[in-house]
């Protein structure tokens, strides 16, 4: 009976969502439009947007879901943010949680019922459920945490190579460069998937006729890493003084540099500390094992 209630439950919240959709202001629409325009190159971050996009009905569910979130500004900005990063797409990653969810509910289910066919007695259907549906959020909740873990490794690999990315634009700077040349050439050093994405956005920006420290201030919103987020409005507060630029720039590499040795650092001490504890674990383990002979004789005496 559960099972039927939620079902119809179901339909009729999709039902309602069809008849009654969300009215979305136009100028929202033109934003998704041109986000949509100004997919970041998914080839540099290998784009699994082709996963659970090839037309079926997991698909279809997952689009429509995915659809109806966006058009209620129920996706977070982390989130998305951790998505452009890794190349995946909303829709793919609803997908793979649909599909944790079910596997989740019916390994459940299926262990249940094969235990009770061994031992021969019957499980409340309640004492099956709510585990059932603890594993599936369980299952469903795996794909946004990878891709969470994915993203913060590659923000590290971009704020290192942010790093000497500003130094070498305040080098080409200080050789007389305008900023309009020194910023791609800069990108030119490496082929590394950091520097292919500035290149990438520079080149996009230059064709579009918009402002280079505006474009590289989109791509740290679009991507989440606010070093790069804020390097526009400081480049506008200090002018358009080459020197004062320079300046800007050598400082922000520097300050990035010495928050990335911070975080190493901490990461050492951490693993210093997780080092200790099971060091600790091990010698009482040793004194049991070796304690443990010698208590048993005395109690026995």
């Amino acid at each position: 009976m559960a099972g039927v209630g939620a079902a119809l439950g179901a339909i009729l919240f999709a039902l309602l969502l069809r008849l009654a959709p969300p009215r979305t202001s136009p100028v929202v629409q033109l934003g998704r439009f041109d986000a949509r325009r100004a997919h970041i190159g998914r080839a540099t971050f290998g784009d699994d947007a082709g996963a659970g996009a090839n037309g079926g009905p997991l698909a279809g569910l997952a689009a429509s879901l995915a659809g109806e979130l966006e058009r209620r500004g129920l996706v977070p900005i982390g989130l998305r943010q951790d998505l452009t990063l890794t190349g995946r797409t909303f829709e793919a990653l609803l997908a793979r949680q649909v599909l944790g969810l079910a596997s989740g509910f019916l390994l459940v289910c299926a262990t249940a019922v094969g235990l009770a066919g061994i031992a021969g007695a019957d499980i409340p259907t309640t004492a099956v459920v709510l585990p059932a549906l603890l594993a599936g959020a369980g299952f469903a909740l795996v794909p946004a945490f990878e891709a969470r873990q994915e993203a913060s490794a590659r923000r590290r690999d971009f704020r290192r190579a942010l790093g000497a990315y500003l130094d070498l634009v305040a080098l080409e700077m200080a050789g007389s460069a305008a900023p309009t040349e020194a910023l791609p050439n800069a990108a030119r050093v490496g082929d590394g998937w950091p520097l292919t994405l500035l290149r990438h956005t520079l080149a996009r920006a230059t064709l579009a006729g918009l402002d280079p420290w505006q474009a590289l201030t989109d791509l740290g919103e679009r991507i989440g890493v606010a070093e790069l987020q804020d390097l526009g409005g400081l480049v506008q507060l200090v002018g358009r003084d080459g020197a004062r630029v320079r300046a800007t720039l050598t400082a922000r590499a520097s300050t990035i540099r010495r928050r990335e040795l911070a975080d190493v650092e901490g990461n050492a001490g951490r693993r210093d500390q997780s080092m200790l504890v099971a060091q600790a674990l091990i010698g009482f383990g040793f004194v049991v094992f070796v304690g443990y002979p010698a208590i048993v004789n005395l109690m026995a005496v």
